[in-house]
């Protein structure tokens, strides 16, 4: 029994990171040059039902404005990809700071 569940888990898992590679790819397709970073829960294996798919995308060609460039990362969200998006300079700062403490763990796509 415990193993159908973990078999079961395995099966989400996939579907989750095959959601997260498409999104990488539809973005990196549209922008041309972009780092993509899966996070949070299900980078670490400890997601639930409701999660989301954490993604961070780095790219120079990401838009300024702030709220253009979450209307431009949801254009590509399959379903429950939560996107952010930094320049690589923005990136660099935060590192610099340490303020990266949540991409932990992160895989990149």
């Amino acid at each position: 029994m415990a193993s159908e569940a973990l078999r079961v888990r395995q099966g989400v898992w996939e579907e989750l990171l095959a959601e997260a590679q498409e999104y990488a790819r539809r973005v990196r397709e549209a922008l041309g040059e972009a780092n993509v970073f899966l996070f949070g829960s299900v980078a670490r294996g400890d997601f639930n039902l409701a999660s989301d798919v954490d993604l961070l995308v780095v790219s120079p060609h990401l838009p300024q404005d702030p709220l253009e460039r979450l209307a431009f990362l949801q254009r590509f969200n399959p379903g429950r990809v939560e996107a952010k998006g930094l320049t690589p300079e923005e990136f660099a700062r935060l590192e610099a700071k340490g303020a990266l403490w949540w991409l932990e763990g992160a895989r990149e796509l």
